[in-house]
């Protein structure tokens, strides 16, 4: 899994970014639109709807549950600055939009809303962070994926074995070009763990 998170106040530069993900190989565009007023909100979601609706790709939008319901996205980010719970997020979206929420630390785990979420992501790009985490969702018994920044700055097979599931990168950090080789990186990842069990 590799969420791919595109931000800026430049419509047709998002859209050619995300664009160029989604051409490399991408399937899981991540906008956070703060930046923009409403109205080009909504013409750069519909515009990146239709490419991803054609390759069967997910879009989500951060923190921002309206947008999220009203324009029928994906799903939605709540990061840990958001302004709605994820309990309300889901009582807003209903049963079929995705939710995910950031944790800090192994600390916050315990007090994951079971039934609102689909996903969990962490902070931090700290191995040790991220190895809590997962450690204390398996004794929670949470079983939703998780996912963490992948910086760059050890082998992502590394980063991988402290149990996540996958890896957000944001489009500033991470060239499009990078993303066939990281996507491969994650598949061959994924194959050699399902080997295991």
């Amino acid at each position: 899994m590799l969420q791919y998170i595109v931000s800026g106040n430049d419509v047709q530069e998002i859209i050619k970014t995300a664009t160029r993900a989604l051409d490399n190989g991408c399937r899981w565009i991540r906008l956070d639109l703060r930046e923009l007023p409403q109205a080009e909100i909504e013409a750069l979601v519909k515009s990146l709807q239709e490419r991803c609706n054609d390759l069967e790709a997910f879009l989500s939008l951060e923190n921002d549950v309206e947008n999220t319901a009203e324009m029928k996205v994906n799903g939605v980010h709540l990061c840990i600055d958001s302004k709605i719970s994820a309990v309300d997020a889901r009582k807003r979206l209903g049963e079929e939009p995705f939710i995910g929420i950031t944790v800090a630390d192994a600390d916050e785990v315990p007090f994951i809303p079971r039934n609102a979420i689909d996903y969990v992501a962490v902070s931090s790009d700290n191995i040790g962070v991220c190895s809590k985490v997962v450690q204390q969702m398996n004794a929670t018994g949470l079983e939703e994926p998780v996912i963490a920044p992948y910086s760059h700055a050890i082998p992502l097979t590394t980063f991988m074995s402290t149990g996540i599931n996958g890896i957000a990168v944001h489009h500033s950090d991470t060239s499009t070009s990078m993303l066939p080789r990281l996507i491969n990186e994650l598949n061959a990842f994924a194959e050699k763990r399902l080997s295991i069990l």
